[in-house]
């Protein structure tokens, strides 16, 4: 709850659609969604380690991540 927590310091919502990005599943991504985030993994050339939590988008690195939020992936601002 710890994204929760900083997006409300900061005076927002994460269910106002924000991102976490994060290249680690149980942390990252899991951490996101439970503070109510779209999620996004950097997994590089990796594959998914398996489970059933699954990220809204899959990208090889940050550029790429920053990529698409600048092109305007659902929730993420554009330019």
């Amino acid at each position: 709850m710890r994204l929760r927590l900083a997006a409300e310091r900061c005076g927002l919502m994460p269910a106002g659609g924000g991102w976490m990005i994060g290249d680690n599943p149980g942390h990252d991504i899991a951490g996101g969604r439970a503070a109510g985030l779209r999620t996004m993994w950097v997994g590089g050339q990796d594959r998914w380690p398996g489970g059933g939590l699954r990220a809204d988008r899959t990208v090889v690195d940050a550029a790429a991540a920053i990529g698409l939020l600048l092109d305007g992936a659902p929730g993420a601002p554009l330019r």
